[in-house]
């Protein structure tokens, strides 16, 4: 397996990768949605499945020595890795976004801890659409990143609107006040800083869970794939 993910990063990361990595700096653009950087990294990731499947990764590494479910793990370590990476980005530019912008975000949740709930999910969602329908052909993309793209940007407005009806309605409503007071605000005390944390572990639990149900399914999709 280690041998695999090598490959992946070696041979099937395109520099597209890298350079959306500079996404996370829209974390800095005033009263924006904060969740949208993250859609980047699955755009990076279906350019990087599209040159695999120009350059038949899939039937060079099928005739390795190693089976079906072994070349669908790995696929899903490396995008795994890939999209932690940008979560790791994301810690610095947040503070800068705290040092700069002391306002909070009219346009969805802030620049906080609780923001990596919403970004677990939006790579959970891209995880469960576009890796599934993916190997039920093994080389088709398009229609897979379609289908993942409007999931994706259905659920940012949704989960973005939340925090905008929040703001407008925290006096009208205690959990909405709930939501401003605790979750979309900057930690800045030991117990904001507890409850975003819990958000963010529990974002992480549902990834997982997610990611690790879109890989079995992959698996028995791609089972039935003639390479």
């Amino acid at each position: 397996m280690k041998n695999l993910l090598y490959k992946e990063f070696k041979l099937c990361m395109q520099p597209l990768v890298v350079i959306f990595y500079v996404a996370v700096f829209m974390l800095l653009i005033p009263n924006y949605m904060y969740l949208v950087p993250f859609f980047f990294t699955g755009n990076a990731l279906f350019n990087s499945m599209q040159v695999s499947i120009a350059n038949s990764d899939a039937l060079f590494t099928s005739m390795l020595p190693v089976s079906k479910h072994s070349i669908v793990k790995s696929k899903f370590m490396f995008i795994v890795c890939v999209q932690l990476i940008m979560l790791l980005l994301c810690i610095p530019v947040m503070f800068l976004n705290h040092a700069l912008i002391s306002a909070g975000n009219k346009a969805g949740i802030d620049a906080c801890p609780a923001l990596f709930l919403g970004a677990f999910l939006v790579y959970s969602v891209f995880n469960s659409t576009f890796m599934p329908i993916f190997y039920k052909t093994g080389y088709k993309t398009d229609k897979a990143f379609l289908i993942s793209t409007i999931a994706v940007f259905a659920f940012i407005f949704v989960f973005e609107g939340i925090f905008i009806a929040a703001a407008a309605a925290q006096n009208s409503v205690p959990f909405f006040a709930w939501l401003e007071n605790n979750v979309d605000c900057w930690p800045s005390n030991a117990s904001l800083l507890t409850i975003q944390l819990v958000c963010a572990l529990v974002g992480a639990a549902i990834y997982a869970l997610a990611t690790y149900a879109a890989y079995r399914r992959s698996c028995k999709y791609f089972d039935k794939v003639d390479v």
